[in-house]
């Protein structure tokens, strides 16, 4: 299963699948191949897979299945950042990273201070106020 490290940067113990052991750094944001139960140990979020919606179709006489990706939320927000003025793609990850739009709106809402550039968090004011 796909886990994100979204806290600090940790070392986490992997096996090679000889029975050796190895430590692989994981830092903020990385992304990490583990078991389900060792991921929430080490307090990693589980990475979101895109929505699979199957549906059924004929090709002549044969039926066939078919599967249709949504787009997943965060690939959304992420894209809507970058079409800010001011936002590139590095700075529209951080904020992915940071949470979610709903938590973006919520601390836009309350005043709360935003971890970013000063004229980034104007931008993102204007946009989600």
């Amino acid at each position: 299963m796909k886990f994100i490290n979204k806290g600090k940067g940790v070392q986490v113990r992997q096996s090679d699948g000889d029975g050796r052991f190895k430590w692989e750094n994981v830092k903020t944001g990385e992304t990490i191949e583990l078991p389900e139960d060792v991921g929430l140990r080490y307090g990693f979020e589980k990475v979101t897979e895109s929505i699979q919606k199957v549906t059924e179709g004929k090709i002549g006489k044969i039926k066939v299945e078919t599967k249709q990706f949504e787009e997943d939320t965060d690939d959304e927000f992420f894209k809507e950042l970058t079409k800010i003025n001011g936002i590139g793609p590095k700075t529209a990850k951080d904020i992915v990273i940071w949470g979610t739009r709903e938590k973006l709106m919520e601390a836009i809402k309350i005043n709360a201070e935003l971890p970013f550039r000063d004229d980034i968090v104007q931008k993102l004011r204007e946009k989600y106020k």
